[in-house]
């Protein structure tokens, strides 16, 4: 692979120039449309169960999007509590925003704009840090992990929850040319798509204890799903401009996959982790929360 290439047909590069359409159009056919998929809800219902959210906590969801996560936070913390959702993108967070507000938790919750690897917030200002699915798209993504632990107070707790880009799964005969998409999609789409396999390694060096993983499932059998339309049919175009299939093999694969389809076939999803852990007792803590 290319010095530089890794990552670059992420659809979150460069996430401060969004515009407004851009923004809402991420929001709408990625972030929110995943976020109802019935594994998705399952999935973030358990892994916020396992990061233990209180009502009256401070918590802080790190590259937040357009609010999917945050929001679920927003109630598990109420009342007296309150959700930060912290994103690079100014346009993101204001879809964020609105999407709160018609939930009616505009008040439980604050949005900053700002970079996961240098967090603007005191030392110890949260009970509890999250991200999700963010980290695998920051380049140096490594570097945000002392800063979730240093925004977190002693004996407070942090989540990962990301993808593992090679257990990409989806329903297709042709094996041998899957893999090549897979490979291509898994290396390309984004930054770093096995950050997450060494996120347990990670969060001890950075102090945390009781470090421990769980794995999540998201499978879909709707062609029109978030799997469907933002992994499948794309990994197999970037599996084209990276040179790793023809433009022939491409369209030979979404032949036989719509084929497939028809048939009542279709199955994809992803493996996901979730990697968590607690602030040692005895590190430094202190500090509030920074207004947004």
């Amino acid at each position: 692979m290319a010095e530089g290439q890794q990552g670059r047909f992420s659809l979150w590069s460069e996430p401060r120039s969004f515009d407004a359409a851009r923004a809402r159009t991420l929001a709408e056919r990625a972030l929110e449309l995943r976020g109802r998929s019935e594994d998705e809800v399952r999935a973030r219902a358990a892994y916020l169960d396992l990061l233990a959210p209180m009502p009256g906590e401070r918590v802080l969801d790190v590259g937040c999007g357009s609010g999917v996560v945050t929001r679920d936070l927003a109630r598990r913390v109420a009342p007296g509590g309150r959700a930060v959702g912290l994103d690079p993108s100014t346009a993101l967070l204001a879809v964020a925003d609105e999407l709160a507000a018609e939930a009616g938790l505009a008040d439980q919750i604050a949005w900053r704009e700002g970079d996961a690897r240098a967090l603007p917030f005191d030392d110890g200002a949260f009970d509890a840090a999250l991200a999700v699915t963010a980290l695998c798209h920051i380049p140096d993504g490594e570097r945000a992990v002392p800063e979730l632990v240093r925004v977190v107070r002693s004996g407070g707790r942090i989540g990962i929850f990301d993808r593992d880009n090679d257990s990409y799964i989806i329903a297709h005969p042709d094996r041998a040319l899957t893999r090549r998409i897979v490979a291509a999609g898994s290396d390309h789409s984004t930054v770093d798509g096995w950050l997450i396999r060494r996120l347990p390694r990670l969060l001890r060096q950075a102090g945390l204890v009781d470090v421990r993983v769980r794995a999540f499932a998201s499978i879909e059998q709707d062609p029109a799903g978030f799997y469907a339309t933002n992994a499948g049919t794309r990994w197999a175009n970037i599996a084209v401009q990276v040179g790793a299939i023809t433009e022939a093999e491409r369209r030979h694969w979404v032949t036989e996959l719509e084929t497939e389809v028809a048939a009542g076939g279709f199955v994809a999803g992803l493996t996901h982790l979730f990697v968590w852990g607690t602030r040692s007792v005895d590190q430094a803590s202190g500090g509030r929360i920074a207004q947004p």
